[in-house]
Order: structure tokens, then sequence, then C-alpha cells
């Protein structure tokens, strides 16, 4: 059963994958992305691994997909010009492809070669199989890899005030507090004294 599972969410996660690069509507490109992390989550799942599918849930699912669905819903994004400019790009998709495949062959490559395991990482596995996941998550998180927790979090924050200055309208007919006029604003010339 588990290896059913396992090929059927396999086989879901790639469908998925396709669809949102093959979709030519933005919005069920998103849609599709979400339903590509919840297959990913549940492969997780599968696998053994407590946190980290609660954590695709939560930061891919609940946060970076539905970003990603409200901006492209308030870009307003026609349909004529997605399709208008679809062939422009082929060519640098293809050389990614080619370069994401070569990684991959690359890795199982050297993954075949290298048989020997040193004694750091025995030491390093013994001390890890000791810990439950979430520890092993947190302590690698704040420990090694403090600037990429780091680097994502600017990230996040940078796609944050994006998404805000692209709802940001003003309207013109509309009365506004100017802080910036408020406080270079100078005393003597604001004040009027009647005698």
């Amino acid at each position: 059963m588990n290896s059913f599972l396992f090929y059927f969410w396999s086989l879901a996660t790639v469908v998925s994958a396709w669809k949102v690069i093959t979709s030519k509507n933005p919005i069920l490109s998103v849609f599709w992305l979400v339903l590509a992390f919840a297959n990913a989550s549940l492969l997780l799942l599968l696998l053994g691994v407590e946190f980290l599918p609660i954590l695709f849930v939560i930061v891919y699912v609940g946060a970076i997909a539905i970003l990603f669905l409200f901006v492209v819903m308030l870009l307003n994004i026609k349909l004529v010009e997605i399709t208008e400019n679809a062939t422009r790009y082929a060519p640098i998709g293809i050389i990614t492809g080619f370069i994401f495949l070569y990684q991959i062959l690359y890795s199982f490559d050297s993954i075949n070669t290298n048989n020997s395991i040193s004694e750091y990482n025995t030491t390093l596995f013994t001390e890890f199989f000791n810990q439950t996941n979430i520890e092993l998550v947190g302590q690698l998180l704040y420990t090694e890899y403090w600037i990429y927790f780091l680097v994502s979090s600017l990230v996040l924050l940078v796609s944050m005030v994006g998404a805000i200055v692209l709802c940001l309208y003003h309207e013109t007919g509309i009365k506004r507090q100017d802080l910036f006029a408020q406080v270079a604003t100078q005393y003597d010339k604001t004040i009027y004294i009647r005698k």
C-alpha cells in the first residue's frame, strides 16, 4: 500500500507541476502550484518526516502560494498578452531545463561513485539519529544554516512589501493625511498670536 501511495502522489506531483508550467490562465497555474505543494507534503509525510510536510503546508501553501494568487488576481493580467508572448521564452526554458537535468544526473553519478562514508559523516549520523526531526531541523536551522534562514525571511519581507505596493491605489479626489508635510512644518509659521 505504501508503494502504491508513493507512486500515486509522485505522479500527481509531476502532473500538477507540468500543469503549472503549461496552464495559460495564471490563476489556474497558481491553483496547480498549490496542488503540487500539497502532493509533495503528502510524499514527505509518507516517507516518515513529520515536521517538513506541516512546514510545506503552512509556508508554501498558506503563505507563498496564496500571496502569488492575490498578486495575480490584483494585476489583472489579460490572457491575450500571455498567449502572444508565450513562445518568446521557450529557448531560455529549454536551456534551463537542460542545465537542471544535467545537475540531477551529475548528482546521481556522484552518489554512485562515492560509496565510502567518512568518519565525520558517520558520527554526525549517529548524533542525528538520537534526536527527533523537529530538534534536528531547529538545531541545523539556527546554527549552520542561519544565513539562509535570514535571507529567506528577507525575501518574504520583500514579497510582502511588493504585494502591498502593487495593491496600493490612491484616489485623487480624497484628502489624505500627509505625515511628511506635517513633520516638516515650522513652528513659527503655524501658530499665529492675535494681539
